[in-house]
């Protein structure tokens, strides 16, 4: 029964390629000729095939040892990779909390959790797509997420109560008027994260009642986006409020919708039983928005 090779095996192919000879390959190993001829004698007897062949005083290796040297080479490469990786890894002795990273990219708790003195735990931000902040935390992709929901949704784990606005251009005429009028959406260009109206929300509270539709709808997944593509060519979105509070909003503006206020909610997701980091983490939150 043939045996598998060990690391100094490899490692002699590898510096027999690279010198032609066996003694300089000792050399570069640190090890005594002798042993390079053992550890050389061994891996073919391991392996049950000839992996070198003289060629005067130089050494050549065969097809199948070049093979190995190969692999060697890149195994090596990947295996110091990682080396370094888990010390850098290990570097810090303190808990980390994945963040869902969703549509709300702008959302004001990304950069103040980073800059707060209260948190006590390293945080990650993991890109979530829409409408998948609850199954990414039940597949424990990550640790701790915030959605929005209708006002009368179940409670979860509230964080704060908001309402809708809309973000226009500048020079669009809502901005002017202060409000943006049902009437405005027929004729623009809407952006949004989904083309599936939901309950409780714009599309049903705000278009439907005055029978308007936008006149083009673009899909776009990231809050952060649609606020950059509003500011070159324009249209119309209606957010959270709290999703633009700490937003960069140069260029743009955010006024109230014309007819009855629509209120939403923050809900925290976490586990069943989340650990005291993401409790921590939250209560971060509840302070920072707050």
């Amino acid at each position: 029964m043939h045996e598998s090779l060990d690391r100094p095996h490899l490692d002699l192919l590898v510096a027999v390629r690279h010198t032609g000879h066996l003694g300089r390959a000792a050399t570069q190993l640190a090890i005594s000729p002798s042993a390079a001829s053992h550890r050389l004698k061994e891996a073919e007897r391991r392996l049950g095939v000839t992996l070198t062949v003289a060629e005067g005083r130089s050494l050549r290796l065969t097809d199948a040892a070049l093979h190995l040297a190969d692999v060697a080479e890149v195994a090596t490469a990947s295996m110091r990779s990682a080396e370094e990786t888990a010390r850098w890894m290990n570097s810090t002795d303190r808990a980390t909390v994945r963040i869902a990273l969703d549509f709300y990219d702008t959302a004001p708790w990304f950069e103040r959790l980073v800059e707060s003195d209260d948190l006590t735990v390293d945080v990650d931000f993991v890109r979530t797509p829409y409408f998948a902040t609850v199954d990414f935390v039940e597949r424990r992709r990550v640790d701790l997420g915030l959605i929005v929901v209708p006002i009368d949704d179940p409670v979860r784990d509230p964080l704060a109560g908001d309402h809708l606005v809309a973000i226009v251009r500048y020079d669009h005429p809502a901005a002017a008027r202060g409000r943006l009028e049902p009437s405005d959406v027929s004729e623009a260009t809407y952006l949004t994260v989904g083309d599936r109206p939901h309950h409780g929300f714009e599309h049903h509270e705000f278009f439907e009642p005055a029978r308007v539709r936008p006149r083009r709808l673009r899909k776009v997944e990231s809050l952060a986006m649609i606020l950059r593509l509003q500011r070159r060519f324009g249209g119309i979105t209606v957010q959270p409020a709290l999703a633009v509070r700490d937003a960069e909003l140069d260029g743009l503006a955010v006024v109230p919708l014309a007819t009855d206020r629509i209120d939403v909610r923050w809900d925290f997701v976490t586990r069943p039983e989340p650990t005291d980091a993401q409790r921590a983490t939250c209560e971060v939150i509840r302070s920072l928005v707050a």
